[in-house]
């Protein structure tokens, strides 16, 4: 009797003082959980603090065009491109919306559809506060030679980039050179390439890779099949990118390859309706370029969301 009674206070203890294990166990795990949520909040919130803004402008004309404003955090202004003469206006506007200052302004090569905004900024004398103008571009013999039809494009970028307002605010990009503003940081995947004459100012685009926080974006311009192999050879690894600007707006730019090396989540267009549509006014997919086949590589690799400049000005966060 006495020996069944010591058995059944034996078991009470144990049964108690598992109770008591298990509430610790469960305490312990419940403080681990609120530490590890309490350490995503803050990750959480600080990217948010970091988080930017990106403007890809619209068309407004029936030109093919690319514009990109950044903004950060901390205000400060980062423009890419801009678009045609006629695009003037609109960007400038989205530009005094966000204080009226560019630091920092990026053209990728001098077609008028990417630097013509730039070349009516000094041209007409508006009024709009610039930092820092980066560039990349041949010789403007290299043009004449090369693309002579064009080649008063060129003329037209180098006589605003040497303009006595301007050009001491000027400077010519260098490969894999990095460019730290805020928390941005820029790195020049490609420049000039005066060995590839075929589609000679497009082959010539300056490539950008901006990474904020854990975030990557790929600027391509208007790389052509030629210089995006070379892409591919020689910066491979850095690549891959949560999003991408689509090359040449989104046809005849780089191959198929290289989007599959990016693998982005998503595309950025700068492509005005009729170009998205291939319809030069005949009718869907009746003209000469290879949007839809774009489109299409881009469907296959299941990316999530298409920005497209037909549909108007668009801000994206990117935190």
């Amino acid at each position: 009797m006495e020996k069944t009674k010591n058995n059944n206070q034996k078991t009470q203890k144990n049964k108690q003082e598992n109770r008591i294990y298990i509430k610790k166990v469960i305490i312990i795990l419940i403080l681990v959980l609120m530490i590890i949520l309490l350490g995503i909040g803050i990750d959480c919130f600080l990217k948010q603090q970091n988080k930017i803004e990106l403007i890809q402008t619209s068309p407004q004309s029936q030109s093919q065009m690319m514009g990109y404003i950044i903004k950060t955090k901390q205000g400060k202004v980062i423009a890419i491109d801009g678009g045609t003469k006629e695009d003037t206006e609109n960007f400038i506007k989205n530009i005094n919306d966000l204080g009226g200052k560019i630091d920092i302004w990026f053209i990728t090569h001098p077609h008028k559809d990417h630097a013509g905004v730039l070349n009516s900024v000094i041209e007409q004398n508006i009024d709009l506060k610039l930092g820092k103008i980066y560039y990349t571009a041949n010789d403007l013999s290299w043009y004449l030679e090369y693309d002579p039809e064009r080649a008063f494009e060129a003329e037209d970028f180098y006589k605003t980039i040497t303009n006595s307002k301007i050009k001491d605010k000027v400077e010519e990009v260098t490969l894999n050179q990095i460019i730290n503003i805020d928390n941005l940081e820029f790195e020049i995947l490609g420049v000039k390439n005066p060995e590839i004459t075929v589609n000679p100012f497009n082959n010539s685009s300056m490539i950008i890779k901006l990474k904020v926080n854990e975030k990557e974006v790929l600027f391509l311009a208007d790389t052509g099949a030629e210089s995006g192999m070379k892409l591919l050879q020689n910066q491979e690894d850095k690549l891959k990118s949560d999003i991408v600007q689509m090359a040449h707006h989104g046809q005849a730019g780089v191959t198929k390859e290289v989007y599959e090396k990016i693998n982005p989540k998503i595309c950025l267009w700068p492509t005005p309706d009729w170009l998205w549509d291939n319809n030069p006014g005949t009718g869907y997919n009746t003209g000469p370029y290879k949007t839809i086949e774009t489109r299409q590589w881009i469907e296959s690799l299941g990316v999530k969301q298409n920005i497209v400049a037909k549909d108007g000005d668009i801000k994206l966060e990117i935190w």
